[in-house]
């Protein structure tokens, strides 16, 4: 049952602001630092939160409440958007606020906005007089000073970037300054915004498909390595040594495409896999509650070891951690069998 409580919990004071000057209209680019495309949340995997408010006017609305959540996308009337997509329907790139506004029951367009229990509001309708524009603000990271853009145009169609953003949905003058989500501070209590670390995936940019080979590892140890296990091929610190079954996927096997992507601000790499890759998963979750590791092996060394905690929903998979811009591409170049 949502439960919209619309007591205004506070008033914006347009006497104590200056006017926002907006770049002009653009559609929210897909791209942050990295310069690769983003793909989004994960679905059945990312759980990222993103602050937000909701103003009308000079008054500023409480945060939504629902039970439903069919998606993996909603609220709990504590200013968050909580983005964990359970389906592909609702991850990558199709997190998009629209499907925060249907599982709260709001209506949000170009032009227009709905709010049950506060009316709805068109482009041209006053606020005190003047005339007022329904558009969004979003801030490209949690710090109310991080780079803000204001969206005019396909606002149901905004998406999700990664963890830790700002929303300021409104209807207000054109100019008028961005609200900072009340509950803003709190992302840093239930979200992770450390340093990205030092990059250590290591790859030889020279290597083919040819000389891939995808397999399950069966335990991790220390350096040196013994007999058949696999070193690890890394730009500093100490490589472990993974064991590998008698059976392998060799790379033309295991990977239809590859592609290099920015998750959660930071270079990752995105396989689609065979029906092969997903049989080996599958026969693992179906057999066992622990979490996979999946080794991704070029030239005898292996360059990078996801670990799994829980099925994909679909043929996508999306390995982060350690890759930097450079050697991201270099990998997803090396695995793409579509090139």
């Amino acid at each position: 049952m949502l439960m919209v409580v619309l007591a205004m919990s506070c008033r914006v004071d347009p006497s104590s602001l200056g006017d926002f000057s907006p770049a002009a209209d653009q559609a929210v680019a897909a791209q942050v630092a990295t310069g690769l495309p983003v793909v989004g949340p994960v679905p059945a995997s990312s759980h990222w939160h993103a602050a937000y408010v909701v103003r009308i006017c000079d008054d500023v609305l409480a945060p939504f409440d629902s039970d439903a959540d069919p998606l993996g996308i909603h609220s709990h009337a504590d200013g968050l958007m909580h983005i964990h997509p359970f389906f592909e329907e609702s991850g990558y790139e199709q997190a998009t606020l629209g499907l925060f506004a249907d599982a709260m029951e709001f209506e949000i367009a170009e032009g227009e906005l709905t709010v049950p229990g506060a009316g709805t509001w068109r482009d041209g309708d006053l606020c005190n007089g003047v005339p007022g524009r329904v558009y969004v603000d979003r801030w490209m990271g949690p710090s109310p000073d991080s780079e803000i853009e204001r969206v005019f145009t396909d606002l149901q169609d905004i998406r999700y970037l990664a963890d830790g953003e700002l929303y300021h949905i409104a209807f207000a003058p054109e100019t008028a300054p961005p609200v900072v989500p009340p509950s803003a501070p709190d992302l840093f209590q239930v979200s992770n915004f450390g340093p990205a670390p030092v990059p250590w995936v290591d790859v030889d940019p020279t290597a083919t498909l040819e000389q891939v080979q995808i397999w399950q590892v069966d335990h991790v140890s220390s350096a040196p390595c013994t007999g058949a296990d696999r070193p690890e091929r890394v730009l500093s610190g100490p490589a472990r040594c993974f064991s590998a079954p008698a059976e392998t996927l060799a790379g033309a096997d295991a990977i239809e495409s590859a592609r290099a992507v920015d998750f959660n601000r930071r270079a990752a790499i995105e396989i689609t896999m065979t029906p092969p890759t997903r049989r080996l998963i599958e026969d693992h979750f179906a057999a066992s509650a622990d979490p996979l590791v999946l080794a991704v092996e070029v030239d005898g060394m292996v360059i990078t070891a996801p670990q799994l905690v829980r099925p994909p929903v679909s043929n996508r998979l999306v390995v982060s951690g350690g890759f930097s811009t450079e050697t991201a591409q270099a990998l997803a170049v090396i695995l793409d069998n579509e090139t």
